[in-house]
């Protein structure tokens, strides 16, 4: 991955006044503050130092020795097991899960690489994965690369197609920088919005025009090409008239009025018990930097300016009556945090600034591979059922790809019963699959987000809870008073409860999951073997294992992760 430039060492003095103006510091700072580690010059510290800071901070339901709106009427505490109350719009624009490479090249092919690779993100969510995996093509590939990307709702395409379009149009730097804010900010600079407007805009324009007589539900295609890349589309006519919205500002909608609109779900005064018991599990610098992002929603630095972003990203506001998202959506859960808080930085605390340099990097690699790669991107909008036969239709064929990955970042997940389930899945995508004798490594990639979890029954949590708060001790030393204090409020009790699933014995679980689903019998009639190891990732991402240190567990408990997430592979039998 490319450096980051020097922007990381931007000063956070945004508001010196030069000639009666406010204007940003453009200097590179040499020192932090060393008393929140977020910003890179003691002016902008002040802001920084909020009660959130304070090590001794605790919630306002504790405080107040009161019963917290997330206690059910029973008086009993949510766990791990039971999951939390959704609140917002349940859109997923954003991974829920770290962003993966399904090729794993080293692992897998190996210098034997195929001179053509195939991908198909089956229900892709977001394009972190397309991004983790091109960037990890070794450099000295030259071959031809396909990906089918599809995803069922219309938003989470649209999206996709402005911001791949992006890194093909524009300059790799400068399309880092934009394909970021577009991605991740709820506001963007009229710098951003002219360019878009200016270059990718009337790609849409001109195909809506051509095809403004044609019946609204048919399919309509269009492609692109661009030197060796291109970029095909295959929607409804319908979607193609909606898809120039993603690049204009609803009329009438200000800043003031979008900023309010977003912070109606994600700073809602009713969900402040279910942000404080989040922000209870997280180090004092995060939680600061999750609170200044719930208000102005820009993925940026903490210190740095938010000045010049003033317009409203149309790709969240396509409704003026409501934010598109959950309030527990967040940027950092698509990525590993131990990947990205390893970038070098000054104010080391500030974890939106190192998801921002990571990504900026990364996004900026991406656009210099997609630039050398001779690369066919292909977007659907379909039922994940109903993508075979519309590709058959543009000439893909059965054993086409090398990799097939399901993961849906949606309500239920594609390899999960709630959605898709196992069997059709299976019988969907196994023809799809290339024969071990094309590539031996051929793979379909499944994630299981809530199987493991839903198989837990009420005699299991009694059963492992004694091992568990055994584990747990170790990692979140707790008095026993704490442990058996009886008010319904007490933050350490419902710290404790939350954290024990970190330690429960999912491979069980997911055992009987399978034994349900009839998982190896159905994967066998499909003409496909579950991998008895893993090459494409480990089984359990998330999870903690015997040895943990204790960052991983703090890690995983400042997150929205639980550990149960578990990914399955198949490969060809013939």
């Amino acid at each position: 991955m490319s450096e980051p430039s020097q922007e990381q060492f931007t000063c956070a003095n945004t508001e010196q006044i030069i000639d009666g103006n406010p204007t940003p510091c453009k200097q590179h700072a040499l020192r932090v503050c060393n008393g929140c580690f977020l910003v890179q010059v003691g002016f902008e510290s002040r802001k920084a130092m909020s009660p959130l800071m304070k090590k001794t901070w605790r919630p306002q339901y504790d405080i107040e020795k009161r019963t917290p709106a997330f206690i059910d009427q029973d008086n009993i505490p949510e766990s791990l097991t039971t999951p939390y109350k959704r609140y917002g719009m349940m859109k997923y624009f954003w991974g829920n899960v770290p962003a993966i490479d399904v090729l794993n090249c080293s692992k897998n092919e190996g210098v034997n690489i195929q001179k053509e690779l195939h991908f198909l993100f089956a229900a892709s969510g977001d394009i972190r994965n397309i991004i983790k995996t091109l960037v990890s093509l070794p450099d000295t590939y030259n071959g031809r690369c396909e990906v089918v990307i599809n995803d069922r709702d219309f938003d989470i395409v649209a999206r996709n197609i402005v911001l791949l379009l992006t890194a093909i149009v524009f300059d790799p730097r400068e399309a880092a920088d934009m394909m970021l804010h577009v991605w991740y900010s709820a506001f963007i600079t009229e710098s951003i919005m002219g360019n878009l407007q200016n270059r990718v805009l009337p790609l849409f324009e001109d195909v809506c025009s051509k095809i403004q007589s044609r019946p609204e539900d048919s399919l309509q295609s269009k492609t692109w090409s661009f030197g060796t890349q291109t970029l095909s589309l295959v929607l409804p006519k319908k979607s193609w008239d909606r898809l120039p919205s993603y690049l204009k500002v609803p009329e009438g909608l200000s800043k003031t009025k979008a900023q309010d609109l977003m912070m109606e779900t994600t700073l809602a005064p009713s969900r402040r018990d279910y942000i404080e018991r989040a922000f209870f599990t997280r180090p004092p610098a995060w939680r600061v930097c999750a609170q200044k992002f719930r208000k102005d929603g820009i993925l940026l630095p903490f210190g740095q300016s938010r000045k010049e972003f003033t317009v409203p990203n149309p790709t969240f506001f396509q409704n003026v009556d409501f934010w598109p998202m959950m309030d527990s959506a967040d940027p950092i859960e698509g990525w590993s945090v131990k990947e990205f808080t390893s970038v070098r930085r000054i104010a080391r605390d500030d974890i939106n600034g190192s998801l921002y340099y990571y990504l900026k990097g990364l996004i900026h690699s991406f656009c210099h591979c997609v630039k050398r790669l001779d690369i066919r991107f292909q977007l659907f909008e379909l039922n994940a059922v109903d993508l075979p036969h519309t590709m058959a239709m543009r000439g893909i064929s059965n054993h086409y790809f090398d990799r097939i990955e399901t993961d849906l970042t949606k309500v239920s997940n594609i390899g999960d019963r709630g959605y898709l389930g196992p069997e059709n899945l299976l019988k969907t995508f196994s023809p799809l699959l290339k024969r071990k004798s094309q590539n031996p490594h051929a793979t379909i990639l499944g994630l299981f987000l809530n199987a493991a979890r839903e198989c837990l029954t009420t005699e299991d949590e009694l059963l492992f809870m004694p091992g568990e708060a055994q584990q747990l001790l170790k990692y979140m030393p707790t008095s026993r008073d704490s442990l058996t204090n009886r008010t319904h409020g007490n933050a350490d009790t419902v710290k404790f409860a939350n954290a024990l699933g970190f330690f429960r014995d999912y491979d069980m679980l997911f055992e009987r999951f399978m034994e349900e689903c009839s998982l190896e019998q159905v994967s066998e009639a499909a003409g496909l073997r579950i991998k008895k190891d893993n090459t494409l990732v480990g089984k359990w991402p998330l999870r903690l294992v015997p040895g943990s240190s204790q960052k991983d567990f703090d890690d995983i408990l400042a997150s929205n992760h639980t550990g149960s997430e578990r990914y399955v592979e198949w490969e060809s039998m013939a």
